[in-house]
């Protein structure tokens, strides 16, 4: 298999910020003795860079390095190496909020598996939606496209069809965007997402923002989420809103949607709407089924519309209306 990197100075779609900054980590790995880490096998220790940026300014870069048969000593000189880089080298033109470093040893690592090591700046940036703030950690996940994450929170508003005395759960809830911007309109807000630091993101901006009309679960939401809906004897109306990763949702948090009878609104939002979640289309639909324990009765899609989240490329995000 043929790896190629290749600069991103014409892709439009990245700003221009990220572009500057990949620019400069660029001329730190050529000038570092070590070696960039593409194929694990082979060897090399500088891996992916990820960027974000806020609409109030703010930058932050996360460094992902293999330490391959590194010592600590070594691994330090290489975080002292990269901060002078950014601080007091040719970086400082990139005026970091904040910059981390981990190590890892797989594709994709969590800050539990390994804690994500912040060498310089805030440990957290943050974004303006909705007339609200949002704290980010550096695994939490938060939409890219800030102005076009207004538009899709304002529409899954209109479409829970949420009233005053209004449950909605907020399910892979991640910082809680989509509950807190809704939190005015509904009764209650639960949310739940894996990512622990995603919660305590959360917790945070319903204080900052002054909304108390929710509590967040931290976990996975196959195991929260049977528990939380096994035993609920709430009178008031339940909408779900779900907003998975790419794998969708698991077959546990289906079966916890679908059976549990007071959830007659479903929102599903996907990024990639042709993969795994077809699956959870299907069961959320299809006539009931002992032996996949699908007892409740289905569902059935109702509505579905694209949002241009990712101009110039040929994704959208979807976001599809599913009652029964």
């Amino acid at each position: 298999r043929n790896i190629v990197c290749v600069k991103a100075n014409h892709m439009e779609n990245i700003p221009p910020k990220h572009k500057h900054v990949a620019q400069c980590y660029e001329e730190f790995i050529r000038r570092s003795p070590l070696e960039p880490c593409i194929l694990f096998h082979e060897g090399g220790h500088w891996r992916e860079l990820v960027v974000r940026t806020t609409s109030r300014g703010h930058t932050m870069a996360i460094v992902t390095f293999h330490p391959q048969e590194l010592g600590q000593e070594a691994l330090a000189t290489q975080k002292a190496l990269l901060k002078e880089f950014f601080m007091c080298g040719p970086g400082t033109v990139c005026a970091l909020t904040s910059l981390y470093f981990q190590e890892s040893t797989m594709t994709r690592c969590s800050h539990e598996q390994s804690p994500f090591q912040l060498l310089h700046g805030e440990p957290h940036i943050f974004e303006e939606v909705l007339g609200l703030k949002f704290r980010i950690s550096p695994d939490a996940f938060f939409q890219v496209n800030t102005g076009g994450a207004e538009v899709l929170y304002r529409a899954v508003g209109e479409l829970s069809q949420a009233g005053g005395d209004t449950v909605l759960l907020d399910i892979c809830c991640g910082t809680g965007t989509i509950g807190l911007s809704l939190a005015h309109q509904v009764s209650k807000i639960i949310g739940v997402e894996v990512v622990e630091k995603a919660i305590e993101d959360a917790r945070w901006n319903a204080a900052f923002n002054g909304i108390s009309n929710c509590e967040f679960h931290s976990g996975k939401a196959e195991a929260v989420l049977p528990q939380l809906l096994s035993s609920w004897e709430d009178a008031r109306p339940l909408v779900a809103v779900v907003n998975p990763s790419r794998a969708g949702l698991h077959h546990r948090v289906v079966r916890a949607i679908r059976n549990c009878t007071s959830i007659r609104r479903l929102l599903y939002i996907s990024c990639k709407p042709e993969g795994e979640a077809m699956r959870n289309f299907l069961e959320l639909c299809c006539p009931p089924d002992p032996g996949k324990k699908l007892s409740g009765e289905p569902f059935a899609p109702t509505l579905a519309i694209p949002f241009d989240m990712f101009p110039h490329t040929v994704h959208c995000e979807l976001v599809l209306l599913f009652t029964r």
